[in-house]
């Protein structure tokens, strides 16, 4: 089923609640950044939440990571809607409206599906860039995750980077020769001036 819809003419809505998605393939470092804008936001937002798109994988998709097997679109259909209804319930349970999910959101009607899965909520997909040597060479070092290093071949093949005037509610935070300090502080920027609306 094709679920991708012409973005072209997206506009700033008001909806009803803000979630910020920390999107880009394995390795992008999604979780960790998540970890460090509830930090930074826990005085002005001191009930907002994160959710982890990771556990919301149903058992069967997590069974054919472990085994290596990369996941199609199949698989994620309903994993993404999942994504969008709980980042939503967690939002709607804040005070403030606000919450934080990290969903790779890979390609284009991924997103797309997000967005029409709850449409009250004003969903912004912040993508963490990285080239696949980088990607490599951050996953050599992490244990206890599903993905392999040898499936980033199928995430770089279904990688479709947004093209921001087509999707306005889109940012790309390239990741390369910067230091974790750097990338933190450029997504607390974008952060605060399209989502927060702030200085």
């Amino acid at each position: 089923m094709d679920k991708t819809v012409d973005n072209r003419k997206i506009r700033k809505t008001m909806g009803e609640f803000k979630v910020v998605v920390l999107a880009g393939t394995a390795g992008t470092g999604k979780s960790t950044i998540a970890g460090e804008l509830m930090y930074e936001f826990k005085d002005t937002y001191p009930d907002l939440k994160f959710i982890e798109g990771d556990d919301l994988h149903p058992p069967a998709n997590v069974e054919k990571m472990t085994r290596g097997i990369p996941l199609n679109d199949d698989d994620r259909w309903d994993w993404l809607k999942k994504v969008a209804v709980e980042s939503t319930k967690a939002a709607a349970g804040t005070n403030e409206h606000l919450s934080i999910v990290a969903c790779s959101s890979l390609k284009k009607k991924y997103r797309d599906l997000i967005r029409h899965t709850c449409p009250e909520s004003e969903f912004h997909f912040i993508f963490l860039y990285a080239s696949k040597i980088e990607v490599l060479k951050r996953l050599k070092t992490r244990k206890g995750h599903f993905m392999k290093a040898d499936m980033m071949e199928s995430q770089f093949r279904d990688l479709e980077l947004p093209n921001v005037k087509e999707e306005p509610d889109c940012d790309i935070v390239p990741l390369d020769s910067k230091t974790f300090y750097q990338i933190e502080k450029d997504v607390i920027r974008v952060v605060k001036r399209k989502v927060l609306e702030v200085a």
